[in-house]
């Protein structure tokens, strides 16, 4: 080993030891030790997250490819951070951990690292994702750190053996996670044998999620944290994801944490340089590195074929057979054989589809791949699972690019130009999203689900900025997934136009918190009301800032009829407070009301967004916070009906007068519209009928319909717990 000495550096050094000398040096064990009794209850927060210390470690990798000649990242971690994984020298436990400066910090001379460096810094403690107990323990740079030299060229120990079950039991989508055993792991570079690739999932991005099995059916997710294994633009290298059935013979990688769906997975595995996978090449399949669709429209007509060009590399033995599969509307499956084109390229074309019918049918394909063992391989994977696009002998709708046909709720036409025609929700001066200077607008053209539409207007001069709430508008762009958001952006300024300001009026959809409330990504719930405007009635105020010691400008309503109630904590939501022009919020320093734990709204009006795993509501102007004294009561129609008792506990009677000759029936719906219930009615006398809510609904607000011959009444009730 030889000594750092950076001379040019010395006022720096001066600088960090003035800096430090207030807070206690830890090794990275000390910081990342967790007591047994914190294991037990399932948590992975280290005692030390939120403290402020200066930690000593060895770099195992660097923040980016060759500084200063290549200053690309390696780790990612949100835009705005390079990132390194740390090596405590000595410990065999707890001996890693993720730290994180942000790239304005240059004077930290963070980026300037090298692997085998032994350094010091102060950091503060954190954990990632906040707030949750499944987070794990990283280290952020502080804004005015700077990184101290001690030494470099040190030799990193070779990682440790470990097993998939050692994090987690069963299969990813409903694993057991081994808190006990894996968190000793947490930032250290493992390694593991004789694995297989479950699955592979291409995402709407680009970018492949792998899950890896072991012989006993344990699975871990392989994330794809380092740009050497990313297969979207921004990858550092020519890495191809390898596809369901390629046995893995070694592969090292630090133990992670992200979100999945909205939801924390503690323990996935993060490869970090080409060289961490080693492939068991003589089994190996065939790899599909790309499929897709070469058709020039996102919505071809019932006359238009749809060309499909299938990139392959060979595995172990040649390629038999390619071919495409497709049906439509249900119908039984057809074929056709690919054409191979050279070495890695395959071309198929799915044909024509003439028996639609009013003006829309829905395809389905996918794409198998023989080798010459007949081995099989199934693109994308799974056996219910396919490819879709949309056949419109039609105008598209918002719906149309919007529609469900993915677990994510992402749009299967991404990237694909679209002309869509609908009415100004939202304009620029309602969101403007000054943080970002990137002001939000919203277009909606039904009330129905899936309706609404972000068009993102990244451009200062954009014409879409000067659209007003109201106006009906015709906008020309481009397809994309924005942080899992479906949006319009790369506008065509020529193609999109203000069509009239008076455009279709219409009226908020009416929701509840518990419709979004730990939602994941994609549930329909929540899913179909994105980016379009929404109410909630009748909601208090549980938390002015959502987010704890930090504030990112949320805080939290619920039902009223939740509110202290058991399953408050379940049943609150997001409302985003910066990115609007209202003068309410969860923070006095920025120059707003803080709505205090509490605060009742009558009315709480606004666009239904998504970002950073959750669900939130959007209020635009100070008109969308009808703040007033709520009553769960008020939660029922009066003059029409008569609900005894309510609220609701158990059962309780309905009494309402409708006028009809038949008998007529009692329909109970939840907020989404799902119909729970249909009863059968009594006549009291003359007009008045009754009919009793059942037992066992959940709390809640619901919606009931007395319908009649020529008559429907409508109204809402509670059911507390």
């Amino acid at each position: 080993m030889k000594h750092v000495v950076l001379v040019c550096s010395i006022l720096a050094l001066m600088s960090i030891n003035v800096q430090a000398q207030n807070y206690p040096k830890k090794t990275i064990m000390e910081i990342m030790n967790i007591p047994a009794d914190s294991l037990l209850a399932g948590s992975l927060n280290a005692p030390t997250v939120g403290d402020t210390v200066i930690v000593r470690g060895v770099v195992s990798i660097p923040p980016v490819v060759n500084f200063p000649d290549d200053t690309r990242k390696i780790m990612i971690a949100g835009n705005r951070n390079y990132a390194i994984y740390l090596q405590d020298q000595n410990a065999i436990e707890f001996a890693g951990m993720p730290i994180l400066c942000d790239t304005s910090n240059v004077a930290s001379n963070f980026v300037r690292l090298k692997k085998g460096q032994l350094i010091e810094v102060v950091i503060r403690v954190t954990a990632f994702p906040i707030n949750n107990k499944l987070g794990t323990t990283q280290g952020e740079v502080l804004s005015t750190g700077i990184v101290e030299f001690i030494d470099d060229e040190i030799t990193l120990p070779t990682p440790p053996a470990a097993l998939v079950s050692n994090f987690n039991s069963g299969k990813v989508t409903a694993a057991t996670y081994n808190v006990a055993s894996g968190s000793k792991y947490v930032g250290m570079k493992v390694e593991f044998s004789n694995l297989i690739v479950s699955s592979l999932v291409k995402g709407t991005n680009q970018r492949s999620t792998i899950i890896l099995s072991d012989a006993d059916g344990n699975e871990i997710y392989l994330r794809d944290q380092s740009n050497h294994y990313r297969t979207d633009a921004v990858q550092l290298g020519t890495y191809t994801a390898p596809t369901e059935g390629t046995k893995i013979k070694k592969i090292r990688g630090y133990i992670s944490t992200n979100n999945i769906a909205g939801q924390p997975v503690p323990f996935m595995l993060s490869p970090g340089m080409p060289e961490d996978i080693e492939l068991d090449m003589g089994s190996a399949p065939p790899v599909i590195t790309s499929i897709r669709s070469t058709r020039a429209k996102a919505f071809p007509a019932s006359s238009e074929t749809v060309p499909i060009a299938i990139g392959i590399k060979q595995g172990a033995l040649p390629v038999a057979s390619v071919k495409a599969y497709y049906s439509f509307d249900g119908s039984a499956l057809d074929s056709a054989n690919a054409q191979k084109v050279n070495d890695t390229l395959w071309t198929a074309t799915i044909p024509v589809f003439s028996a639609i019918q009013n003006g829309t049918a829905l395809a389905k394909w996918f794409v198998r791949v023989n080798d010459e063992s007949g081995l099989s391989l199934k693109s994308p994977l799974g056996d219910t699972t396919g490819f879709y696009y949309r056949i419109l002998d039609r105008a598209p709708k918002i719906a149309d690019i919007r529609e469900k046909l993915q677990a994510n709720g992402g749009s299967v036409y991404e990237g694909y130009s679209i002309s869509i025609t609908g009415t100004v929700t939202a304009s620029a001066s309602d969101i403007p999203n000054e943080a970002v200077n990137a002001p939000r607008v919203y277009v909606q053209d039904a009330i129905t689900p899936y309706s609404g539409l972000f068009v993102r207007t990244t451009s200062p001069s954009s014409v879409v900025r000067a659209f007003p709430r109201g106006a009906k508008v015709k906008v020309t762009g481009i397809i994309r997934e924005n942080f899992g958001v479906t949006s319009i952006d790369s506008v065509n300024a020529q193609e999109t136009q203000l069509i009239s300001t008076e455009g279709d009026a219409f009226a908020p959809v009416l929701v509840s918190t518990t419709d979004f409330a730990r939602k994941s990504q994609g549930t329909t719930s929540a899913e179909q009301w994105e980016s379009m405007l929404v109410t909630l009635q009748n909601v208090i105020v549980t938390d002015s800032n959502a987010d704890g010691a930090s504030n990112f400008g949320e805080l939290n309503v619920v039902n009223a009829s939740l509110y202290n109630s058991a399953t408050e904590s379940l049943s609150k939501m997001r409302v985003e407070t910066d990115d609007g022009s209202s003068t309410y919020g969860s923070s006095s320093t920025s120059g707003k009301t803080v709505l205090a734990r509490g605060t009742g709204i009558k009315n709480l009006t606004g666009i239904m967004y998504f970002s950073f795993g959750n669900y939130k509501l959007v209020p635009r102007t100070n008109a969308d916070i009808a703040l007033g004294a709520v009553s769960i009561e008020e939660d029922v129609i009066s003059g029409q009906f008569e609900i005894t008792p309510h609220p609701v506990r158990t059962t309780a009677l309905i009494q309402c007068e409708i006028i009809t000759v038949n008998q007529p029936i009692l329909k109970i719906l939840n907020l989404s519209g799902q119909e729970l219930h249909t009863i059968e009615t009594l006549t009291l006398q003359g007009a008045l009928h009754s009919a009793i809510i059942p037992s066992g609904l959940p709390a809640g607000m619901y919606i009931f319909k007395m319908i009649g011959d020529a008559e429907i009444k409508t109204g809402t009730f509670i059911v507390q717990p």
